[in-house]
């Protein structure tokens, strides 16, 4: 079963062959060369958050493109690929991955909205750690005071910058990288949970919470 628990859908876009050696669980094999005519196939929810996986970025874009256009704000290409997941010791599987997408809006483990994420804020706990887990180009516009910047596909092989004893909470621009990030961390025995919420930042120090 899916980590990701069909919340999210996985779009890997590698050849089939490679995706049944190893991909990511909750996986849905998809064809490049089909894609166009597929959009009934995806989740009738627009606000769906939607990662592609590829070998090329190139051909990530394309694909990105093309669902973007459909109306999923909240796609993204997953970085370094499927290669970078495995470099970073993330989870995988092996065998068939689903060939048709399902897709499930529902309360996602560890998931936290605006308000709660807020109050965290708030508090100011020296017993919490806020990580933002978007790259270092991202974080260069603007960042929550007092996170630490360190990016989905780094959290695997930079635990030891993580205390164990405390409270995580992982962010990122609209949720995906930050749940991937959490569920690195649960799989480490952390105490993890992610903003499952849209983030920007118009000024250096400032930012908008905003619920996906």
């Amino acid at each position: 079963m899916s980590k990701f628990k069909n919340s999210v859908v996985i779009a890997d876009i590698r050849p089939e062959a490679e995706v049944k050696a190893a991909h990511i669980a909750g996986s849905t094999v998809l064809s490049t060369e089909t894609l166009s005519t597929m959009q009934d196939k995806f989740p009738a929810k627009k606000d769906a958050p939607i990662v592609i996986v590829a070998n090329d970025y190139n051909e990530a874009l394309k694909s990105f493109d093309i669902i973007r256009a459909w109306g999923y704000k909240n796609s993204s290409i997953l970085k370094g690929g499927f290669a970078a997941w495995q470099k970073a010791g993330l989870p995988t599987t092996s065998g068939d991955a689903a060939s048709e997408i399902v897709y499930v809006a529902k309360p996602i483990p560890g998931a936290i909205g605006v308000a709660d994420f807020e109050a965290i804020l708030a508090k100011k706990s020296d017993d919490v750690v806020i990580i933002d887990v978007r790259t270092e180009d991202e974080v260069a516009s603007g960042t929550i005071p007092g996170a630490i910047n360190i990016p989905t596909e780094e959290v695997a092989e930079r635990l030891d910058e993580i205390p164990k004893g405390k409270q995580v909470v992982t962010y990122c621009s609209t949720g995906i990288r930050a749940e991937m990030a959490y569920i690195a961390l649960k799989d480490n025995g952390y105490t993890a949970k992610f903003l499952n919420a849209k983030t920007d930042f118009p000024e250096a120090d400032k930012y908008t919470l905003g619920e996906n």
